[in-house]
């Protein structure tokens, strides 16, 4: 690093322990441990993207290009204050950083803001998440002059990418974790296989790392967190460290680790074509799905959802979880359904009753009210999901209903009665 000229010999008065994080490429990466100073530190409030939000933008694209920046923070520069704060302790004495250090607060937000930046302008044909970028194009010969015009912006900047780490024209492409590409989603293989192999765990911290690494991929379970219940249990206040893992935590690590392991795929969403959402309650837990049709009319999943039901919840009416369900599953979807066109299954056909309720009070009402919503004064725009779930057909009003789904499109778990809800 100091024949880089990534750091100096400093006289700083801070001070940081090394930490050497081992890379998937056999490689290691040199971390310091700013935990101390991390707590001191004014946030940067910048905000990060979603990876889901730039997994779906990707998905229906037929040619793929990843890059990678080299050392990617190492390639900016720290001003003088920063230098100071930055230093750590090694045997052969003092250093500071001439540029952002990993583990430094702060140090993510600043590089996504510059990336962000590099990319103004690009963003119909080029994501990043920090700084791991990827280009996506429709036809080959669009393909090769947004590539072009992305590294011609990373040439300006002064910033280089790791050649052997470049995936260029592809049809799928693994990206944050995920094999994208050729309209279908599906987890990492080599991802997939520490979750399969991972072993049962025995305190709150091992059983707090499972529920993390098995819940980014939460997407392809069904009913994720109904089935986690018994697992999360173990981390509630005042449980202790050490877990006791009953039969009944055994068999909801392997009904997490099972859909997964099968080699799930998802696709990817269209926006010009209309969605599909299923929900259902139960006495725990709240479960949706999106789900759109291909050219053949088959229905595919592009996301599950769950919800474990707060204490107060669970003592809900069977109406009223159904309703709840409808509810937290449209606020959810809402960056998917704001201004399109969608239809909500439920297998609670009472809810059809909801297009003919006015004036509804008490605790039903409040659950209701976002469904149930009347017409924004003149030149006020409708709430955001107001405007997706209040116009049926062509006037404002309540839930348009039919008591019955088009026969045969009942996804395997969430069967049941349709209400149409058409969007803006």
């Amino acid at each position: 690093m100091l024949a880089l000229g990534g750091i100096q010999p400093s006289a700083s008065p801070c001070a940081s322990p090394v930490v050497l994080v081992p890379k998937k490429d056999g490689l290691v990466r040199f971390c310091v441990d700013y935990r101390k100073l991390n707590a001191i530190t004014v946030s940067d409030a910048y905000p990060m993207p979603r990876p889901d939000k730039l997994l779906d933008k990707l998905g229906g694209a037929r040619y793929l290009t990843t890059m990678d920046l080299t050392k990617g923070y190492w390639q900016v520069p720290l001003d003088a204050d920063a230098r100071l704060k930055s230093a750590f302790i090694t045997p052969l004495g003092l250093y500071e950083f001439l540029t952002l250090p990993v583990g430094l607060k702060g140090v993510p937000a600043t590089f996504q803001r510059l990336v962000d930046q590099l990319l103004r302008g690009m963003e119909s044909f080029a994501v990043a998440y920090i700084d791991d970028i990827c280009v996506f194009s429709q036809t080959w010969e669009d393909h090769v002059s947004q590539v072009r015009q992305v590294l011609d912006r990373l040439q300006g900047a002064g910033l280089t990418v790791k050649a052997e780490k470049c995936k260029v024209g592809m049809a799928e492409v693994s990206y944050l974790g995920h094999r994208v590409g050729s309209g279908c989603l599906k987890p990492e293989p080599a991802k997939v296989e520490v979750i399969r192999d991972w072993p049962a765990p025995h305190t709150k911290k091992q059983v707090q790392a499972f529920i993390g690494m098995a819940g980014y991929y939460r997407r392809f379970v069904p009913h994720f967190s109904t089935i986690a219940t018994p697992i999360t249990e173990l981390c509630k206040k005042g449980k202790p460290d050490k877990v006791v893992w009953t039969e009944q935590c055994q068999e909801a690590f392997r009904a997490l680790k099972e859909p997964l392991v099968s080699g799930p795929v998802l696709a990817n969403p269209f926006f010009d074509k209309p969605f599909v959402v299923f929900t259902d309650a139960s006495d725990t837990g709240l479960e949706a799905v999106l789900m759109q049709e291909d050219g053949k009319g088959e229905r595919h999943p592009i996301v599950y959802l769950s919800k474990k039901l707060l204490p107060r919840e669970q003592h809900y009416a069977a109406i009223e979880k159904e309703c709840l369900a409808m509810v937290w599953a449209l606020k959810k979807l809402e960056p998917y359904l704001f201004g399109r066109h969608f239809t909500v299954y439920t297998d609670h056909s009472s809810l059809t009753w909801l297009r003919q309720m006015k004036g509804a009070k008490g605790m039903g009402g409040g659950v209701c009210a976002p469904l149930h919503h009347s017409p924004p004064p003149p030149g006020r725009a409708p709430a955001p999901l107001a405007q997706g779930a209040s116009r049926h057909q062509s006037g404002m009003g309540s839930l348009g209903c039919q008591l019955a789904p088009a026969p045969g499109h009942e996804p395997p778990h969430l069967p049941g009665a349709q209400l149409g809800i058409p969007g803006h």
